[in-house]
């Protein structure tokens, strides 16, 4: 198995440790935020795992949004980008998403706040890659779409009564200086991860920005496309949750696109090891790296439809327990 040498040791500390059987890592895709609608059932979910366990979220940005972002910046390096139409499309869209805190209005203007921030950051972020382009500065755009998405989803479990806050990935999440495609420092990772979460209360629910984490010198860096899937299994893994659940628009795992196909047949489980297999030769669609954390730690993974809760999803279970795995 083709682990990374500078995260071995983390690998290990996670995979010789118990696993945390009161905490869940939920991560939801951009689908699963993508509407007023769509964010109120994800809150609806994570209510229901907070009653029972203690949970990490993991989210990404709406869905789109990412590739909006990419647009943009090859438009700025052709010097054909209107910054400020972008700005106000971004506006548009989560002020409409916005509308899931229609009764609280100050959690809305609270959130309306955050929104115009993250858009100012935005927007320095596109004047600095004007005036000096790199894969730094490419990232820390690309980044946007989370860092909007996180405080909103935040906001909508506060209207719930939960003790909820966005958490930006790069205080947690250290990574090498590929920018576009970084790999996650699981050992000095680890350190972050542990210190801030000893830190919680552990009634709060911290919503996590999927896809991104920083340099050691703390710039923005981007794990590269699903590379939310690969937060949220870092975080598992350090934190030795008992399972990451992962929330997308399809009931689990299929033999074929259940969308294209519908005989599709569905697989009830799967071996986590033989599911990591399948991963890396392209076939389940996730984040190559993303099922590397979760087989060193032995932690199993569900994966869920946002849209059909109550259908029994797919889970990837590990075939033995991590004290025997060898990283």
């Amino acid at each position: 198995m083709d682990l990374h040498d500078h995260s071995r040791a983390g690998l290990e500390h996670a995979a010789g440790a118990e696993r945390n059987s009161g905490l869940k890592v939920l991560k939801f895709g951009g689908t699963s935020v993508g509407s007023p609608e769509m964010i109120a059932r994800v809150a609806e979910l994570i209510a229901q795992a907070a009653a029972t366990h203690r949970v990490v979220v993991v989210v990404s940005a709406r869905a789109g949004v990412t590739n909006t972002l990419v647009a943009a910046y090859e438009a700025l390096e052709a010097g054909t980008l209107d910054i400020e139409a972008l700005l106000a499309l971004l506006r548009q869209e989560h002020r409409a998403l916005a509308a899931v805190l229609k009764d609280d209005p100050a959690l809305r203007q609270g959130y309306m706040s955050v929104l115009e921030a993250e858009l100012k950051r935005l927007h320095e972020a596109l004047q600095a890659a004007q005036a000096q382009s790199d894969a730094a500065w490419r990232d820390e755009v690309l980044a946007a779409g989370e860092r909007l998405m996180a405080p909103l989803l935040a906001a909508t479990l506060k209207a719930r009564g939960l003790s909820a806050f966005a958490q930006d990935a790069t205080a947690l999440l250290v990574t090498d200086r590929m920018h576009g495609a970084a790999s996650v420092d699981l050992e000095a990772s680890r350190v972050r991860v542990m210190s801030w979460f000893a830190r919680l209360s552990p009634h709060s629910v911290p919503v996590v920005t999927g896809f991104i984490g920083a340099t050691p010198e703390g710039r923005t860096t981007t794990l590269g496309r699903g590379g939310s899937d690969y937060s949220a299994a870092v975080l598992a893994a350090l934190l030795k949750a008992s399972v990451l659940e992962r929330w997308t628009d399809v009931d689990g795992l299929y033999t074929e696109d259940p969308r294209k196909n519908p005989q599709a047949e569905h697989y009830d489980t799967l071996v986590l090891e033989e599911a990591w297999a399948w991963n890396q030769a392209g076939r389940l669609g996730m984040h190559r790296k993303a099922l590397d954390p979760l087989v060193a730690a032995g932690i199993p993974v569900h994966i869920r439809s946002t849209l059909a809760p109550e259908r029994p999803g797919t889970w990837l279970i590990p075939a033995q327990p991590p004290q025997a795995l060898a990283v």
